[in-house]
């Protein structure tokens, strides 16, 4: 799952996520509020990485990070915090966090096309629990 308040970076994530399917199914999520009405949905599957974006408007990458560790069958899920910014203390935030990572953004498309590429590699090898975790 991707979650960004922004279209076209949804947008241009789908394109370039698109080259790895059928391995890589991607669910978009524009604003963390959209993302926490999908993931609260139990009929829906939970993804097995979820990326943010730090710099939303409305709920931040920081808050729905904050929330999601908070939801007891979501807080399993691994998180990678996605940034413009290389600002040390956004990254000492995102762990303070428990993100799983942080991740500043390429700028420009190759680069971005890199930077999937070894997301989808290094996640396509991890193994992920298979059901929600009970709550209570």
């Amino acid at each position: 799952m991707l979650v960004d308040d922004a279209p076209t970076d949804l947008l241009l994530a789908q394109e370039v996520f698109a080259d790895h399917a059928p391995a890589v199914h991607l669910i978009t999520a524009c604003g963390a509020q959209a993302a926490f009405a999908q993931l609260r949905d139990s009929t829906q599957s939970l993804p097995d990485l979820v990326l943010v974006d730090v710099n939303m408007a409305g709920m931040d990458g920081f808050e729905f990070l904050t929330r999601l560790r908070a939801t007891a069958d979501l807080a399993h899920l691994p998180v990678i915090m996605l940034s413009g910014s290389e600002a040390q203390h956004d990254v000492d935030r995102a762990y303070d966090l428990q993100a799983t990572a942080f991740l500043v953004k390429a700028l420009n498309l190759s680069d971005f096309m890199a930077q999937v590429q070894h997301i989808v590699q290094f996640w396509g090898s991890c193994r992920f629990r298979t059901a929600r975790v009970p709550v209570g």
